[in-house]
């Protein structure tokens, strides 16, 4: 999307915005921390969802459970899956909490926190399976991430308005992506039933 290096612009704009988007390393527009293991502390019926890769592969499906909050997640902050099998489907996948005191963070999963300045949706969207991470995964043996390899990564930042704008924007989406999903899901199981009981 931008060819070249330093400050650029996009092909595409919301209207009221101008200036040049800036190249910045994620360093400049995040922290990082590492997720804790969890294995020995597992209760199906623990209070906080413990975020591991399956979890945000899975965008929630799967999930498991724990008492101890060895290393709390809180709104806003965003899971990012450092490890994965070759050629998976899990490495460099993004989560984005939405309510403080409701997770906590497994091993071999960041926990990104965007700074003042970086609007959450607008990382969180950007960071997902983005080509730079995928590249790490050879097809051969498993991919591990490192801190410097996260931190490393450079991507275009506008202004935060213009950033909340783009967030927005994509999380509507989504939001819609979903309800849609679930309207299919729905009429899905009304074909089955039907199909179960007009076909002997």
């Amino acid at each position: 999307m931008f060819p070249q290096k330093g400050a650029t612009v996009p092909k595409l704009r919301f209207v009221g915005f101008a200036g040049t988007w800036e190249q910045r390393k994620l360093e400049e527009v995040a922290k990082y921390r590492n997720g804790k293991a969890h294995e020995n502390c597992i209760d199906d019926n623990g209070k906080y969802i413990v975020v591991n890769s399956k979890f945000v592969s899975t965008e929630g499906e799967v999930k498991k459970f724990s008492n101890m909050q060895n290393e709390a997640l809180f709104e806003n902050e965003i899971a990012f899956v450092l490890s994965d099998v070759p050629n998976g489907r899990a490495i460099a996948r993004t989560f984005l909490v939405e309510k403080s005191d409701k997770y906590t963070l497994n091993q071999r999963i960041a926990g990104i926190t965007p700074l003042n300045e970086t609007y959450p949706y607008y990382l969180y969207i950007l960071m997902n399976r983005h080509p730079y991470f995928l590249a790490f995964d050879d097809g051969a043996k498993q991919t591990n991430l490192s801190i410097s390899d996260v931190m490393e990564f450079e991507s275009y930042y506008p202004i935060y308005d213009e950033q909340k704008k783009i967030g927005k924007f994509f999380r509507n989406l989504d939001h819609l992506i979903t309800l849609h999903q679930c309207k299919l899901d729905i009429l899905m199981q009304y074909k089955n039933g039907f199909l179960q009981q007009l076909f002997i």
